[in-house]
C-alpha cells in the first residue's frame, strides 16, 4: 500500500478558487455602485430642474434692476443698486456651477495651440490681477513652435480662470502689495505641464487632501464646486491636476495634458 508523502506541501484551497464570501462581497460592491449611480442620476436631474427655476427669475430681477438703476442714481442710492446687482450676479454664478455639475460630461474637443490659448487667458486675467496688485509672470514667450493639444477651449478656459481666481483670493488674504502669480509651461515626452504658482496664504495638508472634493471650501462665500468641476474637466481631457502648497510659500497647481503629437 502506497504511503502518503508527508513532506509534500498542500496547496490551500482558498488560494485556488475565490470563496463564496468573496463573491458575496463583490456582489455587494456592485449593488452599492449601481445604487450610487442611480442616486447620482436622480440628483443631477433634481439639481438641473431647481437651478433652471432659480436662474429664470434672477435674470428678470437683474434686468428690471438695471432699468431702474438710473433713477436710483438720481436719488443717490446707486450703492444699493450695485450691491443688489452684485448679489444677483453671485447667485447666478452659483446656479451656473450647479448646472455644470448636473450636465452630462460629454467632451467635444478641437485641435488647439496651447501657447496662444494661454496668452489669451493671461490677457483676460490681466485687469483683475492689476486691480488686486498682483504681477503676472510667464515663460510663454520662450516657445516659438506650436504645442498642440486636443481640448475643449471653453471648458479649459473655465479651469484656468478658476485656478487663477483662487490665486488672487489667496494673495488678498495675506494683505500684501507684492502678489505674484506665475504661469509656466513645460513640455515633456508625452504631454505638457502647466504650473500656476502664487505667493498667497497657502494650504495645510488637511485642506490639500480635500480641495478637489465637492462642496468643500475655505471661503466665506465659496460654493466648493469650482475646483471639483475643474478636476472633472481635466480628467475628461485625459489629464491630471495636482496641488502642492505650504502656508509659508504659497500654492502651485500643476495641470498635465496629453500632447496631440507626442515628442
Amino acid at each position: 500500500m502506497e504511503q502518503p508523502n508527508l513532506n509534500a506541501k498542500e496547496v490551500p484551497k482558498q488560494n485556488i478558487l475565490p470563496s463564496v464570501e468573496d463573491y458575496y462581497h463583490k456582489l455587494q460592491q456592485l449593488e452599492a455602485l449601481a445604487y450610487e449611480n442611480q442616486a447620482l442620476t436622480n440628483v443631477h436631474t433634481l439639481v438641473a430642474g431647481v437651478a433652471h427655476e432659480i436662474k429664470n427669475p434672477l435674470t428678470i430681477m437683474k434686468g428690471f434692476l438695471q432699468l431702474i438703476k438710473p433713477d436710483l442714481d438720481k436719488l443717490q442710492k446707486s450703492d444699493i443698486a450695485d450691491l443688489l446687482l452684485e448679489e444677483i450676479q453671485r447667485t447666478t454664478d452659483l446656479v451656473e456651477e450647479f448646472l455644470q455639475l448636473a450636465r452630462p460630461s460629454e467632451l467635444t474637443s478641437e485641435r488647439t495651440d496651447l501657447i496662444p490659448f494661454l496668452k489669451n487667458i493671461l490677457l483676460l486675467f490681466h485687469s483683475q490681477a492689476k486691480l488686486s496688485k498682483c504681477d503676472l509672470t510667464t515663460n510663454l514667450q520662450q516657445f516659438n513652435l506650436p504645442i498642440e493639444v486636443m481640448i475643449n477651449p471653453g471648458q479649459l478656459k473655465q479651469v484656468f480662470l478658476n485656478v487663477m481666481k483662487n490665486s488672487i483670493e489667496a494673495i488678498r488674504m495675506t494683505n500684501r502689495s507684492n502678489g505674484i502669480i506665475s504661469l509656466t509651461v513645460g513640455q515633456h515626452l508625452n504631454g505638457v505641464t502647466i504650473n500656476i504658482r502664487d505667493n498667497g496664504v497657502g494650504m495645510n495638508a488637511s485642506t490639500q487632501s480635500r480641495i478637489f472634493k465637492p462642496f468643500y471650501t475655505t471661503k466665506e462665500k465659496g460654493t466648493g464646486l469650482g475646483l471639483f468641476l475643474s478636476k472633472q474637466i481635466i480628467q475628461n481631457h485625459k489629464g491630471t491636476i495636482k496641488v502642492k502648497s505650504s502656508p509659508l510659500f504659497g500654492t502651485t497647481f500643476s495641470i498635465q495634458l496629453p500632447l496631440l503629437h507626442p515628442v
